[in-house]
């Protein structure tokens, strides 16, 4: 067999391996799933709300609709 048919090649086309060469040397991470970056950043919202305002907040992303919220929990006590 032919070494052409052993190497399989690692990237989709030559313009893929020219930006991975370029993150390597940038030493930048690979790219984030957009769906995680969502999830993360509105986790960090949540955060930043319960320690400027108190609370318990939850966070409810809806991608079909468009849709993050961020919203103090209410306890059952109160009205």
């Amino acid at each position: 067999m032919a070494i052409r048919h052993q190497i399989k090649a690692r990237y989709r086309s030559r313009n893929d391996e020219i930006v991975a060469g370029l993150r390597d040397a940038a030493h930048a991470a690979a790219p984030l799933d957009p769906m995680m970056v969502v999830k993360r950043k509105a986790a960090e919202i949540s955060t930043a709300m319960a320690l400027l305002h108190g609370g318990d907040w939850r966070v409810q992303i809806d991608h079909q609709e468009g849709l993050v919220l961020i919203v103090r929990r209410r306890h059952r006590g109160n009205p």
